[in-house]
């Protein structure tokens, strides 16, 4: 563990976000691995928890650019560190404010695992409140007041 790999993946991942921010599919491409997986743990409804393989994440990425995303994604506060015990992990934290294709506004936090194999990204994952973006797509949910589901004594 050197000073200098922490140093190095550190300006990866930053390299990494600048062009998800700008959606730069082309240097993100040059930044992966070939068998890179990008990993959503808590997503909405339709979309894939895990994409594996260079060809197939940029293809989701440019349809998330090209169908859901209205220009930046204004990814701001962000934080980066290593892990202690493995330089190779990076821990991002942002938060993104964003105008949907749709017109609306989506904002969300972060908080996502890099791993850094050969200089390259070779996982990415992203977590963040599925809610958010479910709604911000169009997407309702039931109040829980108003759900079958709870017991009488839960519902307001």
């Amino acid at each position: 563990m050197t000073d200098d790999q922490r140093s190095r993946n550190l300006d990866l991942v930053r390299a990494y976000t600048d062009a998800l921010n700008k959606w730069d599919i082309e240097t993100m491409r040059e930044l992966s691995t070939e068998d890179v997986v990008f990993e959503l743990p808590f997503r909405p409804p339709t979309f894939e928890r895990e994409t594996a393989g260079r060809d197939a994440y940029m293809e989701v990425l440019g349809q998330a650019r090209d169908h859901m995303i209205d220009g930046s994604e204004n990814l701001h506060d962000m934080t980066l560190d290593t892990l202690a015990s493995d330089p190779d992990v990076v821990i991002a934290t942002y938060k993104s404010d964003m105008t949907l294709r749709s017109g609306a506004r989506y904002a969300n936090e972060y908080i996502s695992r890099f791993v850094i194999r050969d200089g390259k990204v070779a996982r990415f994952v992203e977590y963040y409140d599925s809610i958010k973006l479910f709604t911000a797509l169009g997407g309702s949910l039931v109040e829980a007041g108003e759900s079958d589901l709870l017991p009488a004594g839960l519902k307001s």
